[in-house]
């Protein structure tokens, strides 16, 4: 499944990276985009339960998913 998350606090690249680099690690979620100009995340989810996982990698990073 795909989703679009609006993620605040995300105002750079490097904010762009971080978020991408943490998703890395979410099993079965790939970050299709993260734009900062936006404060969109794009991902690829497996299931609801990785779509979870994802928010809560995000969250961890410090921003705020909407």
């Amino acid at each position: 499944m795909e989703a679009t998350l609006k993620v605040s606090g995300m105002h750079c690249a490097s904010c762009e990276k971080v978020i991408s680099m943490a998703l890395e690690d979410v099993p079965g979620a790939k970050v299709i985009s993260a734009n900062s100009k936006t404060g969109v995340v794009k991902v690829s989810a497996a299931d609801d339960k990785t779509l979870a996982a994802v928010k809560k990698a995000i969250a961890a990073e410090g921003y705020k998913v909407q």
